[in-house]
């Protein structure tokens, strides 16, 4: 315990982020969308069509409660004062996501996991007061993109690269959101430091076709068991017209026994 206030708060300043693995709910409803090219159609169920997108929502990774993304920080980041920046080093660890729609392989199901290369990409952090700060990342995507049928067999499969670099400042608090699920400190990606509420991040790639990755913090879910399913909704979170807010969305867990 703290005794002097001073030392409390000189103690929390000089705190630095070590390194893990940030997990994330991504956003359907439009929000998660990537662009195939006609080849990469043809190769999934033999559609002949011109390059098309196709919108995704996150599908739960077993282990990871509803987190669906998981991007492994490889270094500490060492934030000696208010105002330091630390660069360090990212990589995409998991990923797992299904269409969110109708799409040229319908209706069969499009199934996006990741590669088992994948380049490392950067993420710079700023710490701008004595509670968190800022963070803008880039982050290079190999994914696996799979057609299965109602049986469950893929039909066809095609593989996309890419980088999710949008440089837009997203927040960080030191401190746990007010809503969600646990995670160890000090580091929460997706909050913001003021009001410790989740907000959603974006990341926007444009360097071979148009993709867009909108995620948050993992909300709080119940598991019941033999099936996770929480029936709780998420409410919507008003931080502001500064931050993107998000949408009330339905924290539920989709039973899955299998990473394949």
């Amino acid at each position: 315990m703290c005794l002097v206030t001073a030392l409390c708060s000189l103690a929390l300043s000089a705190q630095n982020i070590p390194p893990g693995d940030d997990v994330w709910d991504s956003l359907g409803g439009g929000s998660t969308d990537v662009t195939l090219t006609s080849a990469d159609w043809l190769a999934l169920c033999g559609a002949s069509v011109p390059d098309t997108a196709v919108q995704l929502k996150g599908f739960n990774i077993p282990g990871l409660g509803t987190g669906d993304t998981s991007v492994e920080r490889i270094d500490a980041a060492n934030l000696p004062g208010i105002g330091s920046t630390a660069r360090i080093s990212i990589q995409l660890k998991a990923l797992s996501l299904v269409n969110d729609g109708a799409h040229p392989c319908s209706p069969n199901t499009l199934r996006v996991k990741a590669d088992s290369h994948q380049e490392k990409g950067t993420m710079t952090i700023t710490k701008t007061s004595a509670a968190g700060g800022t963070f803008f990342a880039t982050v290079p995507v190999n994914a696996v993109i799979e057609a299965v049928n109602s049986s469950g067999a893929v039909i066809g499969s095609t593989t996309v690269s890419g980088s999710l670099d949008d440089e837009s400042a997203s927040p960080w608090s030191y401190n746990p959101p007010s809503s969600g699920a646990p995670v160890a400190g000090p580091w929460y990606p997706g909050v913001d430091p003021v009001t410790k509420l989740p907000v959603r991040v974006c990341r926007i790639g444009k360097k071979i076709l148009p993709a867009r990755h909108c995620y948050r913090p993992r909300p709080k879910c119940k598991a019941i068991s033999p099936v996770p399913v929480d029936t709780a909704s998420a409410a919507a979170i008003e931080i502001g017209t500064d931050i993107d807010v998000i949408a009330v969305e339905t924290c539920t867990l989709t039973a899955q026994t299998t990473t394949n």
